[in-house]
């Protein structure tokens, strides 16, 4: 089937790969080899926003995400679109759960919130329904904000297929289950494992013309 992949980057990088080891992570050869079953992928859309230093433990890691979006763009066959949207930084302050007799009961914290990368996606499964671009769309993310959207092309495109991959773990303390707000709008579902990511890393060297990418020595 005539596949478009949508993947929410942050909910990808919390859910599953934060603290994997394969976050040099080949996006097209993951849902075209080792995801979906019968489905020509025409493109796989990528939404992330760049992240800032001061919201990172280590200050290398915005070069680093320069380089994997570098990367994802000049991997062939060239099939995975980045779709930025931005990160705001914010210091509000916050009421304590349980503050000590005699000390202040709020606190002023960095707030870092992640700007129109819902809507972007959820617009953009839109358009390729109503345009037909694609006989199926699948969702890689576990956020039920995007239920609508799933519900209106599930509702007015019946001839669509819908799958969703949801990035989550599925065994230990941390395990989760797939959104049952998002599932209940899809034809099909499953979750990402850490087998799936790991037997699609990117080539430790792209070549590119002038220059080549390698993959960064830490993340």
């Amino acid at each position: 089937m005539r596949t478009i992949v949508y993947v929410d980057g942050y909910n990808l990088y919390y859910g599953l790969l934060r603290k994997s080891p394969h976050k040099w992570l080949d996006l097209y050869s993951l849902f075209q080899n080792h995801v979906l079953d019968q489905a020509d992928v025409l493109e796989v859309r990528y939404y992330t926003a760049p992240i800032k230093e001061k919201m990172s433990d280590d200050s290398e890691s915005p070069q680093r995400q320069r380089i994997y979006l570098q990367a994802l763009r000049k991997m062939p066959p060239c099939k995975v679109t980045i779709i930025e949207g931005r990160i705001e930084h914010s210091t509000p302050y916050r009421r304590l759960t349980n503050p000590i007799a005699g000390m202040p009961d709020t606190v002023q914290v960095s707030n870092f919130t992640e700007k129109k990368t819902d809507v972007n996606l959820a617009t953009d499964m839109l358009c390729a329904a109503w345009l037909n671009h694609c006989e199926q769309i699948v969702l890689c993310s576990n956020d039920s904000d995007l239920e609508s959207a799933l519900a209106r092309i599930r509702e007015h495109h019946p001839n669509i297929r819908i799958g969703l991959v949801a990035p989550i773990k599925t065994h230990g303390d941390t395990s989760r289950k797939i959104n049952s707000d998002l599932k209940k709008h899809v034809h099909w579902s499953k979750t990402l494992s850490l087998i799936h990511l790991q037997n699609a890393q990117l080539p430790q060297i792209i070549k590119t013309s002038p220059k080549r990418i390698t993959k960064p020595q830490s993340w």
